[in-house]
């Protein structure tokens, strides 16, 4: 945000009569008439004009070397000439000719150009103990974020292992085996999701559908990314889960205790139900 240029105010005075000796000058505010409401009279004594006074318009009278305020300026009265020699903000802090002042914030100018003077007042974002300029983008952890006249916004999402790749807020990306996602959740936050495309076991990624036996018992990956435990296989044979199967004197047994699938093959000399009932069941 810039403030409005204001100028270096030099207020001269009025003289009335023919010479100094005639007895008395006139001051009024730069701009104004010898009838403005503001002026001020001062006599001359013995043809010797003293040093004159700043009048300045809705900010009074003030003596020759002394020091004031008027909006975002202040003054040194110079025999009649208010000489601006510092800009103050609104808080009252006072910013030397030619330098810049962050606070809070907020960066203040005082400018220097020819024999103009201006003060601008411009917002800034301060992250991480770092200041940065209105438009500036940077950085933190996985956001990419931009200063902004009302504050940090989150501009997007950094790819996971990424230094230049940036998801736009609400934009999805496939990538390999997983989909990144930036998403924009309540009121000005924004969630970075990475999400395996299929299932994972033992840190392996299956696809969508895929079937695959692992230690003698068959999964499918399921849509939502779960995997669903078919059965169990061994040499070939397939016994469904939660199935009993009794072959050339051996038991096969397939089945689950809490989330844990067991296949199990033992001798079985009688029958189906004998061998089952006398069978061991593992404690999980």
């Amino acid at each position: 945000m810039m403030w409005p240029i204001l100028w270096l105010a030099v207020f001269l005075p009025c003289l009335l009569g023919r010479t100094i000796e005639e007895g008395e000058v006139i001051l009024t505010p730069h701009g104004m008439g010898m009838h403005a409401s503001e002026r001020i009279v001062i006599p001359v004594t013995d043809g010797l004009l003293p040093p004159l006074p700043c009048v300045m318009h809705e900010a009074g009278v003030h003596d020759h070397g002394s020091s004031f305020s008027k909006g975002n300026f202040h003054y040194l009265c110079n025999n009649g000439t208010a000489e601006v020699m510092a800009c103050v903000s609104e808080d009252g802090s006072v910013i030397q000719l030619g330098r810049t002042f962050v606070k809070n914030g907020i960066r203040h100018k005082c400018n220097v150009a020819a024999d103009t003077v201006t003060y601008e007042q411009e917002s800034m974002c301060y992250e991480n103990g770092v200041h940065y300029n209105v438009g500036d983008s940077f950085r933190n952890g996985s956001f990419k974020l931009t200063c902004r006249d009302e504050g940090v916004a989150i501009d997007g999402c950094y790819l996971q292992n990424s230094i230049y790749d940036v998801l736009q807020v609400g934009e999805s990306r496939i990538v390999g085996h997983y989909r990144h996602e930036c998403e924009q959740i309540i009121s000005g936050k924004v969630r970075y999701t990475v999400k395996v495309i299929g299932c994972v076991r033992d840190d392996e990624v299956y696809n969508i559908n895929q079937i695959f036996t692992d230690r003698h018992v068959r999964y499918q990956c399921m849509q939502d990314g779960t995997l669903q435990v078919l059965g169990c296989v061994d040499n070939g044979l397939f016994v469904e889960l939660g199935r009993d199967l009794l072959m050339d004197g051996l038991l096969h047994r397939c089945y689950k205790v809490d989330r844990t699938t067991f296949y199990h093959k033992f001798p079985c000399e009688t029958s189906l139900a004998e061998c089952i009932a006398n069978s061991i069941t593992p404690r999980v």
